[in-house]
């Protein structure tokens, strides 16, 4: 399958366990391509990271409380109220060594590092920590240059992903396409790396620090990916919560970098079948769908840009005769559509961002889930639906989604057996401990039995 490199990428994946459309593999949404990197690493004008006036790290010392043991255990995330003392003139992307009482005993005032991190005095979270010594004692972080320290945590870093993944068989004769990086679950919060095609990584930046230390990330994995084109992406809403803004640039990338398409290999299971992708975005399940030989697939997403780019790749591949592009919202679609169809995928962005959302959200899924499943044929099909909050997929082990797709389909009438539950694939990396909220993906597979009677 082809894809435009430098503008999207396909949401599923490659895998030989996988079904309907590969759920389990789906990517990020909504990133807005920045710069593209081809060859040999370009130079690049960035916002530079200010450098403290001593060669040592300087060290920010966190408060005495029950936070502490788990920054020790591996808690990558320290948010303002944590923080006990803080270096004068230290400035965002600064690099930190972070301090912690050994003990909860007031009397004790030893101290330990449990780790470098980067400096942000303008987000919610006041360092993100990128390496912990306990696991890294012998590198000695916190006496290098900060310069060379960061250098060394990207290779450190870089490495143990790309070792991961080679332990999971990736890249593999199955598939070229895959998460190298993932944030938090490889140690690097705010950082994502996809591999596109093999011959393509794709660096997504939600955090200052990446933007501000953009061309040592660069440096570092052009050294780890000699034989890759790389492409910077952003999440501009992500880098604002970070109070980050980014400057004024054409989001564009040149025509001319832009000829050669990504391959990439899918499997799906809707042979014969007329599909409805909904919040299709780049249509990732529809493309997978026709390949393998749907009859027909109507795609919908309120997105233009997601629309506009769902018909280059339809395109690309050959597929725009067999495909029906329609941009609109899709309860408005679902209230006005008179169409019925065999397979039904349902990917809506992330509707609970927080656990104080949840009710409020579960209202909406309820809703959503029960209009698309009316448009499911009478002789019943195959349903899809994904959640990608956190806040849905964690409550009650999953079975909140889960009891809300059922009563979903109470609603419409229909009766739903659960085939299988994935989430994300294995090379989205979590790390419990430190970012529960990396758990965040379910995509739940339905078989929607045929309608009893008639109407």
């Amino acid at each position: 399958m082809f894809i435009h490199p430098a503008r999207c990428f396909v949401r599923s994946l490659t895998t030989k366990h996988s079904f309907l459309l590969a759920p389990q593999q789906i990517l990020p949404r909504h990133y807005q391509a920045t710069r593209l990197f081809v060859g040999a690493l370009e130079e690049t004008k960035e916002s530079t990271a200010s450098t403290t006036e001593s060669k040592s790290i300087p060290r920010v010392t966190l408060k005495r409380n029950r936070q502490t043991k788990a920054f020790r255990d591996g808690t990558q995330l320290v948010f303002s109220k944590s923080i006990d003392k803080t270096p004068k003139k230290l400035q965002s992307g600064d690099l930190v060594a972070v301090d912690v009482p050994v003990s909860n005993d007031a009397n004790n005032t030893q101290t330990t590092v449990v780790g470098v991190g980067v400096y942000n005095p303008d987000s919610m979270y006041r360092v993100r920590i990128l390496c912990h010594t306990f696991l890294n004692a012998d590198l000695k972080l916190e006496s290098m240059d900060p310069e060379i320290a960061l250098s060394t945590i990207l290779k450190l870093q870089f490495d143990k992903a790309l070792e991961t993944r080679r332990t999971i068989g990736l890249p593999s004769s199955d598939t070229d396409t895959f998460r190298l990086f993932n944030g938090e679950g490889d140690g690097l919060s705010g950082l994502a790396v996809d591999i596109v095609g093999g011959n393509t990584a794709v660096i997504m930046s939600s955090a200052a620090w990446c933007q501000l230390h953009q061309s040592s990330i660069l440096k570092s994995l052009q050294e780890v990916l000699p034989e890759m084109d790389l492409v910077w992406k952003t999440t501009p809403s992500r880098l604002r919560q970070d109070g980050y803004e980014e400057p004024e640039e054409s989001d564009e990338v040149p025509e001319e970098e832009n000829e050669e398409p990504v391959i990439v290999t899918e499997n799906a299971l809707c042979d014969g079948k007329k599909v409805l992708d909904l919040c299709c975005y780049h249509g990732g399940f529809s493309l997978n769908a026709v390949k393998n030989n749907a009859v027909h697939v109507t795609g919908v997403d309120s997105s233009k840009d997601a629309i506009d780019t769902y018909t280059e790749n339809a395109k690309l591949n050959g597929f725009e005769d067999r495909i029906d592009f329609v941009r609109s919202d899709i309860s408005t679609f679902m209230k006005s559509c008179n169409e019925k169809y065999d397979v039904i995928v349902l990917d809506p962005p992330k509707l609970a961002p927080s656990m104080s959302t949840l009710n409020k959200a579960s209202r909406k899924y309820k809703s959503l889930n029960k209009d698309a499943l009316e448009l499911m044929s009478n002789d019943g099909g195959i349903f899809m639906t994904c959640t990608c909050s956190s806040a849905m997929t964690q409550k009650d082990g999953g079975n909140f989604f889960l009891q809300t797709i059922q009563q979903a389909s109470l609603s419409a009438r229909r009766e739903i057996t659960l085939l299988r539950v994935s989430g994300a694939a294995p090379c989205h990396t979590q790390s419990p401990a430190s970012f529960p909220a990396g758990n965040y993906l379910t995509a739940a597979l339905f078989y929607v039995k045929p309608k009893s009677g008639t109407d």
